[in-house]
């Protein structure tokens, strides 16, 4: 047996939806995934829970924002340890739509703001069908 079949490996267990949801609300960069012509694309953006659902910004003229009204997307965030190969993985599935200005959260302070320059003015929503986690705890 060498060294490495010798390391003690994690499990993996279910997160409850309720804590994926209080996960969720603690991060502030995660992955959109969406298909363009040439199949999925997965791209890091900040964003803010707006109850249930995850909101971000995106530039009109982007590749994304053409993708992303009415799509199908799943949208991630995770968190790992490589030291002690630990972490947990929240996982959402949904669809994505534009958000009109009316159906913004009303304080500012909770919307958004993009970490990168540029011109970010559209607000895109990913509605939950499904969320899902797992956490790979050192029993």
């Amino acid at each position: 047996m060498d060294a490495y079949e010798d390391l003690q490996q994690a499990t993996l267990h279910d997160i409850p939806r309720s804590e994926c949801l209080q996960l969720l609300g603690l991060a502030r960069v995660g992955r959109i995934v969406f298909a363009d012509d040439e199949g999925p694309v997965a791209l890091p953006v900040n964003f803010r829970m707006d109850g249930e659902s995850v909101l971000f910004r995106v530039s009109p003229a982007s590749e994304m924002c053409l993708r992303l009204n009415d799509a199908k997307v799943s949208f991630q965030v995770d968190r790992l340890d490589d030291f002690h190969q630990t972490g947990w993985s929240v996982l959402v599935r949904g669809t994505s739509s534009y958000v009109e200005s009316e159906d913004l959260p009303v304080l500012k302070s909770t919307r958004p703001l993009p970490w990168a320059r540029g011109f970010r003015p559209v607000y895109v929503r990913v509605q939950p069908t499904q969320i899902s986690g797992r956490r790979l705890v050192d029993d």
